[in-house]
């Protein structure tokens, strides 16, 4: 009999959920825990039924108050049960007052209520107790619409089809005042919608995905087989207990392919585990392969291409882009593969807007638990951006951090391969690693750049000495005699002669003086002294030069910029060699174009950093700003003194362990900056 087939169903299900107990201890997640829920409630529901059905009599019958209570309990327990199932599968929720409230807990609560009134008041309503039911009814109904509307696994119309025709054919019930076959139509409806979550959601043919779907549907049979038309017999006594027997087989069947989902689900995990593990491994090693090593930043740099056409071989990126930071603190794009030259012309005029700080830690992250950003280029783009045009306004951004954390460039990745949603931190860990890499190997190339630049200015110091060494005497000579030839020659085009010989000896004998202070800079006469009122002095000298030539010279110095630590008179001898540069280069601008020269200090962003000074003209930039300091005839053909004076600034800031560079604006300009220490 239908009680007697019971008992081994509780039973069985029973050890089903204890399996699927050890299953969500195991693994946890919020899935398998409303699965385990709803099975207790669906096993509380045959437990209290099964009770109801052989011991209502000891109770004191149908109507007696621990009857009642048990049958609400086991109604309500079914109830919630089926919701848990759909909650599970379709975890849509709403926002009230920034509280995010799953769908399933409104549609629930009208669907209590109902049972409650059904078991509790009234089997039969009628007047106005039936508006009650048909209100909760219709509650039920508009919440699961709307429901059904929002976007999940199952097709919308699929959904919104399913709840349209439940609730038409509660229709009639209710106008016959029968309020029980709605409650179980609506059973049967989170059943049967329960079965097509499983089908749309795992999209696979597996034995717990078939077991799922057959166990909801048989769940779901009653009103297909007892909602019979008058007209055909009733179903008979065997029919319905068979009917019942494979109700609860369903649900035996559910619990079953509920564990083997599970089991599946972590098969397939951790097979995606090692293959994204795998893959990671032959990115790291692909990676490791290449060989990180320049003489110098140039040549570093101009190898970011084929390290970029690496990226995109073996990343989940088809595009990536190298940008740095010059010297003049914002930042080029030197490298790229997988972009368009449309794309990367637009990034490289893009990225020199952005501030030194833009990849540094605190933005939003591009995968949780990773270093990577997802930067957000909208407030730097300007209007009609070519990248707005071309709707790249986020970028995957790999920050190259400095050994204070500062960044000093980032690998930039776009057209993701995946969804960045289904990216982990491990995916991204190669790339990290790789930044790592290239800013430590940039940084080695940079200090062999200075050991080199250190030892050609050495040998460079001992010519000077040297070379002025051995011409003094022969100059000596020459100013004597054009002394001589000043006085004895009368007026006339021998005596211009004799003039330019003593004009052009003297300025050879400056240039050799400059050259035996070269190498004679000492740390004895180092102080502190003011960066400001160095730079004020230096104004009121060359006042006079700057109006001559109608330049226009201004100087931007912050009020708490602290002092520096240097010999005064050699640092001062630097900034006029850069400032007699720069009113050399404004002197060869058109007539009609800017003449401007801007002297600024910028204080020190970090601990370890000195105050920059930058010497910003608005004449023609350098030919190769990599080469300004190396000789005169790396800068424009002028006056050779201004030549020789830049590579002096160069040795004199070296010297004081400090950092020279040279960059050029657009469309026009240039600057030399200089970076020395406060200590």
């Amino acid at each position: 009999m239908l009680d007697d087939y019971q008992i081994p169903a509780i039973s069985l299900i029973a050890a089903l959920m204890l399996a699927f107990a050890y299953l969500h201890v195991r693994f946890r997640s919020l899935r398998t825990l409303l699965w385990l829920l709803a099975l207790l409630c669906v096993e509380l529901q045959a437990i209290l039924l099964w009770i109801v059905t052989n011991f209502s009599a000891s109770f004191g019958g149908e109507s007696s108050h621990r009857i009642i209570v048990m049958k609400i309990i086991a109604e309500s327990a079914l109830m919630l049960g089926s919701t848990l199932f759909l909650a599970s599968l379709s975890p849509i929720s709403f926002t009230i007052g920034g509280v995010r409230v799953l769908f399933a807990v409104p549609y629930l609560v009208p669907l209590i209520i109902y049972a409650v009134l059904y078991n509790a008041v009234s089997q039969h309503p009628a007047g106005l107790l039936l508006w009650v039911y048909i209100a909760l009814a219709c509650a039920a109904a508009a919440l699961a619409f709307i429901w059904s509307l929002q976007k999940g696994a199952i097709p919308i119309w699929v959904a919104t089809s399913l709840v349209a025709i439940a609730a038409w054919v509660t229709i009639p019930f209710f106008l016959h005042g029968n309020v029980y076959w709605p409650l179980l139509i609506v059973e049967s409806g989170n059943m049967l919608m329960a079965a097509l979550l499983v089908a749309y959601t795992y999209r696979r043919v597996s034995p717990g995905v078939i077991l799922a779907t057959v166990g909801f549907f048989a769940w779901a049979l009653p009103p297909f087989f007892l909602m019979r038309p008058a007209s055909m017999p009733p179903l008979s006594l065997l029919a319905i207990v068979t009917l019942a027997r494979i109700v609860i087989l369903g649900k035996v069947v559910v619990a079953m392919g509920l564990i083997l989902l599970v089991l599946e689900d972590e098969v397939q995990k951790n097979l995606t585990a090692q293959q994204r593990e795998r893959r990671v491994r032959l990115e790291l090693e692909a990676y490791a392969r290449q060989a990180l090593m320049a003489r110098s930043l140039e040549e570093f740099d101009r190898d970011s291409s084929q390290l970029c056409a690496m990226i995109v071989e073996h990343s989940h990126f088809a595009g990536a882009s190298v940008v740095v930071r010059i010297a003049s603190g914002s930042y080029t794009l030197v490298g790229y593969a997988g972009i368009d030259g449309a794309i990367a012309g637009a990034l490289d005029t893009m990225v020199q807007r952005l501030p030194a700080a833009c990849f540094e830690s605190g933005g939003e992250l591009l995968v949780p638990g990773s270093a990577s950003l997802n930067l957000d280029l909208t407030p730097w783009l300007t209007p009609g951006d070519d990248l707005e045009t071309l709707r790249l306004t986020h970028i995957g951004a790999v920050p190259m951090l400095g050994p204070d954390h500062t960044a000093e460039g980032a690998l930039l990745l776009t057209s993701p391969r995946v969804p960045i949603a289904t990216l982990r931190a491990d995916d991204l860990l190669p790339l990290e690693i790789l930044a790592g890499r290239l800013q430590a190997a940039r940084a080695q190339a940079l200090l062999l750049g200075k050991l080199i630049e250190s030892e050609r200015f050495a040998g460079v110091g001992q010519l000077a000495t040297n070379v002025a060494q051995q011409l003094n005497n022969p100059l000596t000579v020459i100013l004597g005699y054009s002394a001589l030839l000043e006085e004895s020659v009368p007026q006339g085009q021998d005596r211009r002669g004799a003039e330019a010989i003593s004009i052009e000896a003297r300025r050879m004998k400056s240039i050799l003086d400059r050259l035996s202070r070269f190498s004679k800079l000492t740390a004895e006469r180092f102080n502190s002294f003011s960066v400001a009122d160095l730079i004020s002095d230096i104004e009121q000298l060359l006042r006079t030069d700057f109006l001559r030539h109608s330049i226009e010279f201004r100087q931007i110095v912050p009020p708490n910029l602290p002092h520096i630590f240097g010999n005064t008179h050699q640092i001062r001898q630097a900034l006029l060699h850069a400032i007699q540069f720069a009113i050399e280069s404004v002197q060869r601008v058109g007539p009609n174009q800017e003449k401007s020269i801007r002297v600024e200090a910028i204080a020190p962003t970090s601990e370890n950093a000195g105050v920059r000074i930058m010497i910003i003209h608005s004449g023609p930039g350098f030919a190769h700003p990599e080469h300004a300091f190396d000789s005169p005839s790396s800068t424009f053909s002028g006056s050779e003194n201004v030549g020789i004076g830049l590579s002096l600034c160069a040795a004199i800031v070296r010297e004081h362990r400090g950092q020279i560079s040279a960059v050029n604006y657009t469309p026009t300009g240039a600057a030399v900056i200089l970076d020395i220490p406060i200590s």
